[in-house]
């Protein structure tokens, strides 16, 4: 039987993961869940079938118990902090929700790799054993994941971002597009990595870094939008 499934935003990163969905045949895509748009508005067309905004997270998480139907979903935010607020939301609703991890068919998992629920592993992307990837993260496009990482949960990368092994990123950090980062360096939490940079420190928790190599720039704010 196929999982119904929901993405969470309405955004450019929903019709990413929208695109690695309609891949599999275990899925049958519903819509797409968003506050802040109007409810029945035209998201996408895939193959002349037009799919819509299902309406807010209260009145679909609502709907869902009443029908007694499984109801599994995705965030498409690429914001850590928006992802971490939607997963708060949605399980003051229903704490039984389940969470899907999409894990595109065009990537390489190397022996023992572990996939929280709720992350998204995109096309292109390598990752070797034993690394961990925590609940509703993110690994771009083509990003390379050495052995022996940990990316704490709501924690993401941009695309093409280079990793060697024993590395650690904390919740709620983001590495930006292109940057890479030595073997055994450790990223504290809410921290942001520049694009293009080259991370060959330990870098403080609720800090900004970019360069080559990385230089602290300033202090950040849990909810500073980095992807502006």
């Amino acid at each position: 039987m196929k999982k119904n499934i929901v993405i969470f935003g309405s955004g450019a990163h929903s019709k990413v993961i929208f695109s690695e969905i309609i891949k599999f045949k275990k899925y049958n895509f519903l819509g797409f869940v968003d506050d802040l748009s109007l409810k029945g508005k035209k998201i996408i067309t895939y193959k002349k079938k037009p799919f819509f905004n299902l309406g807010k997270i209260k009145d679909v998480i609502k709907s869902n118990g009443r029908s007694r139907s499984k109801l599994y979903g995705i965030i498409g935010v690429g914001f850590n902090y928006i992802r971490k607020k939607i997963v708060k939301e949605v399980f003051k609703l229903d704490k039984t929700f389940k969470w899907e991890s999409i894990i595109s068919k065009d990537c390489i998992l190397n022996g023992n790799v572990i996939i929280g629920e709720g992350s998204l592993i995109m096309s292109g992307v390598v990752i070797n054993t034993q690394t961990t990837i925590g609940n509703h993260c993110i690994i771009n496009t083509s990003s390379s994941i050495d052995h022996d990482n940990y990316f704490m949960d709501f924690s993401s990368c941009g695309p093409g971002v280079v990793t060697g092994g024993k590395v650690i990123l904390g919740e709620d950090s983001y590495i930006g597009i292109g940057s890479v980062v030595k073997h055994e360096v450790k990223i504290g939490k809410n921290t942001v990595i520049g694009g293009n940079s080259f991370v060959n420190k330990k870098c403080s928790n609720n800090s900004l870094y970019y360069g080559v190599p990385v230089k602290r720039i300033r202090k950040i704010k849990i909810d500073e939008n980095y992807l502006k």
